[in-house]
């Protein structure tokens, strides 16, 4: 009996790792879902946008994207997590996303990354810049006042 639950238990967790496996995650960064990838946002941008696809997701399985500022010098430790979004999937997506909105004063500058999980394991991390937005002039300055 003890063999036997023995047994059970082992294929059924040898299961769940093949099953977390089977998942893939492309990601990558953008301004928005109809625009381009990139790797680098300026302080100002309102919204950064994670898109990714998927291959492999079943019904109720859970992606997770997790903000975390790796280096964003005297402004928060060191791989500091910012954010965080869960999606429950239904079945694979080409056009998947994790939104996250501009902080009040901006986004510090650095260096960020977007963790992807699913179902708790880490399946992709996306990478990327935040410079500081070039301040503008003010009307005085420009009028020569």
């Amino acid at each position: 009996m003890k063999r036997t639950l023995a047994i059970a238990f082992a294929t059924l967790f040898c299961a769940t790792i093949a099953r977390g496996g089977d998942v893939k995650v492309k990601a990558y960064m953008t301004t928005g879902p109809d625009d381009d990838a990139v790797t680098s946002f300026m302080s100002d941008t309102p919204k950064l946008y994670t898109m990714f696809k998927t291959k492999g997701i079943q019904n109720g399985d859970k992606i997770r994207g997790v903000l975390i500022a790796e280096n964003v010098g005297d402004v928060a430790p060191a791989n500091s997590q910012v954010l965080e979004k869960t999606l429950t999937l239904e079945q694979d997506t080409d056009d998947g996303d994790f939104n996250f909105s501009k902080p009040t004063n901006g986004w510090p500058a650095g260096k960020y990354r977007v963790d992807i999980y699913v179902n708790g394991e880490l399946a992709t991390s996306a990478k990327f810049t935040i410079k500081a937005a070039k301040a503008k002039k003010s009307d005085e300055d420009e009028s020569g006042d």
